[in-house]
């Protein structure tokens, strides 16, 4: 089994230090939500993927976007004419990645989950509906080249409100979190929120080591709807390749 992910940058999934588009191992410096995937793996099959060799595969905005380029008019026609502009971008990235799957699993003669991370954003006073209609252009744009393995994570606003959760304590709800500001220069965005949890602005490598211990389970965060529905796609598909047969996607 191997994982293809890719993000926005090296502070949620990480990011190649390879000066490539596509990276693994040594040449690929983990996020902080890289690390949570790794966990919730680990939960699954009792061993790390960041610890096995070429288990996790790295594929970055810039590269998907240059692939999407290179395909030209045939796959853009696949969007639809209504497409709106920012989801077409998240449809087409999923598009990409789902290709780039299909072609790792055919390769190597094993499944591939793809994990395709994208900020949410917005501010509180964006439609509500803006959040599914991202995610279903991932879900459609993974549709699209049959790919059935594919996983969005789409923080609302954006991954620095799942890192407040995970460092709250107490059984309440968290979800209001999801009402804060995806814009940085907001004074009460996310980012500044959790700078101020954590005491300072860290690095994504800290962020990283931060995430190998938080949280301690999974409860908290399971109170913020677009973690929980991250968290259930993310069991849906791990369940379909190590249960082939008895799990549908």
């Amino acid at each position: 089994m191997k994982l293809l992910i890719s993000g926005e940058g090296p502070s949620d999934l990480g990011a190649c230090n390879n000066a490539q588009g596509q990276c693994v191992d040594g040449d690929f410096n983990r996020g902080p939500m890289a690390v949570w995937l790794a966990r919730l793996w680990e939960n699954l099959i009792s061993y790390n993927l960041l610890d096995v060799s070429e288990a996790i595969v790295y594929v970055s905005e810039k590269l998907l976007a240059q692939r999407a380029k290179e395909s030209g008019k045939r796959m853009m026609r696949l969007r639809g004419k209504k497409q709106e502009a920012e989801t077409g971008l998240f449809f087409s990235n999923a598009q990409q990645l789902g290709l780039t799957a299909l072609q790792l699993a055919a390769d190597h003669n094993t499944p591939v989950m793809a994990v395709l991370f994208r900020d949410a954003d917005g501010t509180r006073s964006a439609p509500g509906q803006m959040w599914q209609a991202k995610w279903k252009s991932i879900v459609d744009g993974f549709s699209s080249v049959a790919f059935e393995l594919g996983v969005p994570m789409l923080p609302k606003p954006k991954s620095e409100a799942w890192l407040l959760c995970a460092g709250q304590t107490g059984q309440h709800s968290h979800g209001a979190l999801e009402t804060i500001s995806g814009n940085d220069d907001s004074p009460n965005s996310a980012k500044k929120q959790w700078a101020a949890l954590v005491g300072a602005q860290l690095s994504a490598a800290e962020e990283a080591e931060w995430c190998d211990a938080h949280p301690a389970d999974w409860q908290g965060l399971l109170t913020m709807p677009s973690f929980k529905a991250f968290f259930d796609r993310f069991h849906q598909v791990a369940n379909a390749i190590l249960q082939p047969g008895r799990a549908t996607v």
